[in-house]
């Protein structure tokens, strides 16, 4: 495994949500350094502009519970370009993953999410100037669903059912990152949102976020708590104890 005293982090500061993830850091993981940078390009061409060795790279908004367990050791990720997980959530889920084609039938096992990943630099010969094409020929290790807990569009657009949210939205109690961005900046939420995201997460690192935000992350909470938060941490005891 990894040792979070050695980790690199590189925050990529792109909305109004960076106190988010500064909080989250600072909280839970105080023996971490870590850089906020603007992006200039791409999200790959400024990670490997402004990193010399491994190094975990996040947009900003996400929220970090990081676990020294949940890392790949540093000789296996030198093997890869990078650690990524999939954009559609559900991509390799037997059943879900035929939802996707009825809402966006461009999203497929290739299509990646780059609001967070591990970089490798040592295996980049060249910079590339932008994200598009440059992955299908890099040697990529995938994270599990809990490392990277986040919105899909699945439920954005009620396109599975409720029970499938919930269980989601246990897997997020033992979630280390919550990147839930998208449905924090829109104006709109739906009750599969509520059940499949656990906003109560993010309530303890409001702190400078600025006021629109703040109040949309509490009204999320709120949403959240009322609807589903108590059964969910109850299930997700059931089976976890």
């Amino acid at each position: 495994m990894l040792n979070l005293k050695n980790l690199k982090l590189l925050i990529l500061e792109e909305n109004n949500l960076v106190n988010l993830t500064t909080n989250s850091l600072d909280i839970n993981n105080p023996e971490i350094k870590y850089s906020v940078v603007k992006p200039n390009g791409s999200r790959i061409k400024t990670a490997l502009n402004n990193i010399n060795d491994i190094t975990l790279v996040v947009k900003s908004g996400l929220v970090l519970n990081l676990k020294n367990k949940d890392f790949p050791s540093r000789a296996k990720i030198k093997n890869y370009h990078m650690a990524v997980s999939r954009y559609g959530v559900f991509i390799d889920h037997d059943r879900l993953k035929e939802h996707y084609r009825y809402v966006d039938k461009n999203i497929h096992d290739s299509v990646l999410d780059l609001s967070i990943f591990i970089m490798n630099p040592y295996k980049w010969e060249k910079i590339p100037d932008s994200d598009e094409g440059v992955l299908h020929d890099k040697k990529l290790l995938y994270m599990p669903r809990y490392m990277n807990h986040k919105d899909d569009v699945l439920f954005k657009q009620d396109a599975t059912a409720a029970i499938d949210a919930f269980y989601y939205g246990v897997l997020g109690e033992q979630a280390v990152v919550y990147n839930y961005t998208d449905t924090i900046q829109k104006e709109t939420e739906n009750i599969l949102e509520t059940y499949g995201y656990c906003f109560d997460k993010l309530l303890p690192y409001l702190r400078g976020v600025p006021d629109k935000e703040k109040r949309r992350i509490e009204y999320l909470s709120q949403k959240t708590s009322v609807r589903i938060k108590n059964t969910r941490e109850k299930i997700h005891r059931l089976y976890h104890e």
